[in-house]
């Protein structure tokens, strides 16, 4: 099967159809390499679901499946056996095993060129970078670790080295990946999304901001010189992001997240989908933020007349989260980038497959609580009218206590994908954005707060915020340095970056255990349930997710000891 791509180096056989001769030739030994692209594809749900769930912007939606929700609550029995942490698990150490296996046959094959040779070569240590910081950051002390590929089942060893061994092992890939990798303006015209110096770059700023994390002995194990070393990096490397491989910032923030825009400047890296129809191979994302647009909270047993369940413009319902309230609290009104996070105007759609008649509104879910008198002045002119208080306690950010609440959310934009063909279509083409402009600007002030150079992130946050101004309230989003602190850039990542991928590796690189608990319960009372009782709630050994149960018995019948992460059930 050939993967259909939007781009024409996406269009490689997968690495199931490459035998061992074929990956001795150069042709074979791209192939080989550009097929981690496609199991990218596969990552994507469960980056989502089990990267995503349970942090501070996300709520479960009135349809989420047990397993999803148990992420959320963070219910230790389904944390540990749920079916999207195994899939995570596997396709990161598909990934894993793919690309060392790629690497053995880019050095062993004939190649026309030495040249070349060193491209890919570079190309998979950039690569293999990623995936290894992805799996040291989600799954902590008990993440796995290779170099080799895996050819006998008498290979297979419960390699648990800890985090200084995979930082070690990152930065040295980085280092040979800055030796060959070509220039963004090289590569993005005919192949955007394969891997550039531009993408390095940033995966080496993520890098160096979580390695600033752990204490100065890891840090120190790992070959860096102190925490204030690798921030002065993470300063330097996004500077040079910021300024010099062509990157600019959409104007619209909205554009960004527009179908028909799919490769503009802002985007450093994106997973890329093609028009086709096969599963692995689609975007599923678009529907977990809809919630049903056609019926009101407070008269859900009615649907209203002229709004559709599913839409293309609106999205396919799905239920699946909802915007905690802090997400929607984090945002002045002043701010552009609260109207184009969540929708909260719902025009007549009499087709469903058709665009709205955006002159004739029937739904508002106002983002701020209303006087009851604006309420009745809109339903006097036939429009109905909830706003947030319907939605949560505004006191406590808690989801009200009321079946019907969950499935009457503010839909979240930056997933939507309006080319769908039909409403009720499952699978889309956009492309998935993985690293963009807009964070690099929110690192670089993260770093300079870090340290301590506060004048410096203040002028960062107020270059990113210039396209979020309107015109008559500029005062409303002016920076100061006194306002900067680690809880100032968490919020103005979520007003940046809310609702797309990372945001909990943001979390856990910005707080102590202790602190990321905090942080977490007091945003998302999701997370807190029954105040942690029963064994579910949130706790400071949630900073890194469980191995799942599959893993650790298929270890078992190997005889293997395979460690558990502290906290969890052994």
């Amino acid at each position: 099967m050939t993967f259909c791509g939007c781009d024409s180096f996406l269009e490689e056989t997968p690495k199931g159809s490459i035998n061992d001769t074929y990956a001795q030739t150069e042709k074979g030994a791209e192939a080989e390499l550009l097929s981690l692209y496609q199991i990218n594809t596969e990552l994507l749900e469960q980056w989502f679901m089990v990267g995503e769930l349970g942090n501070d912007l996300m709520a479960y939606g009135g349809n989420v499946r047990d397993y999803w929700k148990g992420l959320i609550t963070y219910t230790d029995t389904y944390m540990i056996d749920n079916s999207s942490n195994e899939g995570l698990w596997k396709w990161l150490y598909v990934a894993l095993s793919t690309i060392n296996t790629s690497i053995n046959s880019i050095n062993v094959a004939d190649f026309h060129s030495e040249s070349k040779r060193s491209e890919l070569l570079s190309e998979a240590y950039a690569l293999r970078a990623f995936y290894l910081h992805q799996i040291v950051e989600i799954y902590g002390p008990a993440a796995y670790y290779a170099e080799m590929p895996i050819t006998s089942p008498e290979e297979i060893e419960g390699t648990q080295p800890g985090i200084a061994a995979f930082y070690k092992r990152i930065l040295a890939d980085l280092e040979i990946a800055d030796q060959s990798l070509k220039a963004p303006s090289e590569v993005r015209s005919s192949s955007f999304g394969r891997m550039d110096q531009g993408i390095a770059k940033a995966i080496r700023m993520r890098v160096l901001m979580s390695l600033a994390a752990y204490d100065e002995a890891l840090i120190g194990e790992v070959g860096m010189q102190n925490k204030q070393y690798c921030y002065e990096e993470a300063v330097r490397v996004a500077t040079e992001l910021k300024n010099n491989y062509g990157y600019k910032l959409e104007s619209d923030f909205s554009r960004i997240f527009s179908p028909d825009n799919t490769e503009n400047s802002e985007i450093i890296w994106s997973i890329q989908y093609g028009n086709t129809t096969f599963d692995a191979q689609n975007n599923f994302i678009h529907r977990y933020w809809v919630s049903q647009v056609n019926r009101s909270v407070r008269s859900y047993s009615k649907t209203i007349n002229g709004l559709q369940a599913h839409s293309v413009f609106y999205g396919r319902e799905y239920r699946a989260v909802m915007p905690t309230y802090y997400f929607i609290h984090v945002f002045n009104k002043y701010d552009k980038r609260r109207d184009a996070t969540f929708i909260s105007g719902y025009c007549r759609t009499d087709d469903w497959n058709e665009l709205p008649d955006f002159s004739d509104t029937l739904l508002i879910r106002a983002l701020d609580v209303l006087p009851q008198e604006v309420k009745s002045a809109y339903e006097n002119r036939g429009i109905i009218c909830d706003d947030v208080a319907d939605i949560y306690d505004i006191e406590t950010g808690a989801v009200l206590n009321n079946s019907n609440v969950r499935s009457c959310a503010n839909n979240v934009t930056k997933w939507l994908d309006s080319s769908r063909s039909t409403a009720k279509q499952e699978y889309a083409y956009k492309d998935a954005i993985l690293i963009r402009l807009g964070e690099v600007y929110v690192t670089l002030a993260e770093a300079y707060t870090r340290l301590g150079r506060k004048d410096e992130a203040a002028q960062v946050i107020t270059e990113l915020r210039q396209r979020a101004l309107i015109p008559g309230h500029e005062e409303a989003l002016t920076v100061n340095p006194e306002d900067i602190d680690i809880s100032f850039i968490l919020d103005e990542g979520a007003r940046e970056l809310g609702g797309e991928l990372f945001r909990w590796q943001m979390l856990k690189r910005a707080l102590d255990k202790d602190a990321f608990c905090q942080w977490i319960k007091g945003k998302n009372p999701d997370t807190n349930p029954e105040n942690g009782v029963n064994g579910i709630g949130i706790k400071p050994y949630h900073i890194n997710r469980p191995v799942p149960l599959s893993t650790i018995n298929s270890y078992k019948v190997l005889n293997i000891e395979f460690k558990q992460n502290e906290g969890y059930a052994q």
